[in-house]
Order: C-alpha cells, then sequence, then structure tokens
C-alpha cells in the first residue's frame, strides 16, 4: 500500500492524504463523543439526552481538515441552537407537550423549518442543516413522549448533545495527526 501510494503524481498523493487526515479527524471526534457518552461523567450523560445527534453534529462541523472550519461550525451550531432551541422553549411552554397531536407537530415543525430556511446570506448552510435537525428531534420527541417532556429541558437535551459533538470536533483537530516522513520528503 505505502509503495503503491509513493508513486502516485504529488496532487493526486497531496489529495489522498488530505483525505486520509479528514477521515482520521472525524473517526476521533466520533470516538471523543463515545467515550463521553458512555464512559463520561453521569450529569454530562444526563444532559446529552440524544448522543446520535452529537455524531451527526460531527459529521456537519468537521467538513474541512482545519481548525479554523471548525471553529466556523462552532459558530455556526451555536446560532442554529440559538434559533432553535429559544423559540422550541417558548413554543412548547405555550402549546404544552401533552397537546402536541400529529397534525399540530407536522405545523410545527413546518412553520420552524420555513423560519429556519428564509432565504438570508448571513446564515451558514451548516447552521441550517443543524437548525432543522434540533427542530425534528425537539418536536417529534416531544410529541411521543407527551406529557412526560419537560417543555424547558428537552430542548435544553438537544443543545448539548449538540455542543458535545461541537466540543469533540474541537478536542478531535486539536490532537496530532501521525505523518510520514516519507510523505514530507520531495524528490529532486
Amino acid at each position: 500500500m505505502l509503495t503503491s501510494m509513493l508513486k502516485l503524481n504529488p496532487q493526486t498523493r497531496a489529495l489522498w492524504l488530505s483525505g486520509l487526515a479528514a477521515a482520521y479527524r472525524t473517526a476521533a471526534a466520533c470516538a471523543i463523543v463515545a467515550v463521553a457518552t458512555l464512559f463520561g461523567p453521569a450529569a454530562l450523560r444526563r444532559q446529552v439526552a440524544f448522543p446520535a445527534f452529537s455524531y451527526v453534529t460531527v459529521i456537519l462541523v468537521i467538513t474541512g481538515a482545519s481548525l479554523g472550519d471548525t471553529f466556523r461550525g462552532c459558530w455556526d451550531a451555536f446560532c442554529a441552537t440559538v434559533l432553535t432551541v429559544i423559540p422550541a422553549i417558548l413554543g412548547l411552554w405555550a402549546i404544552g407537550p401533552a397537546e402536541l397531536t400529529t397534525a399540530l407537530t407536522a405545523v410545527v415543525v413546518g412553520m420552524a423549518a420555513f423560519v429556519v430556511m428564509l432565504p438570508d446570506h448571513k446564515t451558514h448552510l451548516v447552521s441550517k442543516r443543524i437548525a432543522l435537525g434540533q427542530i425534528v428531534i425537539i418536536y417529534v420527541v416531544a410529541y411521543d413522549k407527551g406529557g412526560e417532556t419537560d417543555p424547558v429541558m428537552h430542548p435544553v437535551h438537544v443543545a448539548a448533545s449538540t455542543a458535545v459533538g461541537v466540543v469533540a470536533c474541537v478536542i478531535a483537530l486539536l490532537l496530532p495527526y501521525p505523518g510520514l516522513a516519507t510523505c514530507q520528503v520531495t524528490a529532486e
């Protein structure tokens, strides 16, 4: 494998190594989410009620292999959370999770998605994708659990799940990536 990689032209090798680095960072971030949600402190595990959404956040945020792109993704996740969680808390408090019907849930999800997707040039596409995921989780799970859903803590749990994914991305990008010395040597 290594000998075939050394025979590649420099552009192909750089592209391949860039993809390998991105895959390494994504896998590391997913491993961090797994360790945090499975073996982390009990207080953290109680707050992160949707670890699957933490993985989704990792996939959406860590698209680039640079730390700057990840910080941009952190800002996008924060904007998405503000865009969805605060209105969801107010909406669930006003409506009451026990009163959600299938039709009402569909209308509320549709209205919230419409507001998130309104065309503006200030909100990044990653932010909109995270917000749409949060909207679906918040309202569909509230409908499913009905009166058992706390209108304040349920959206907070979704926000905590998003935050774990974002923090895992930052930590994964701060980890050193192993590089082979043969990849650093240029032929003269």
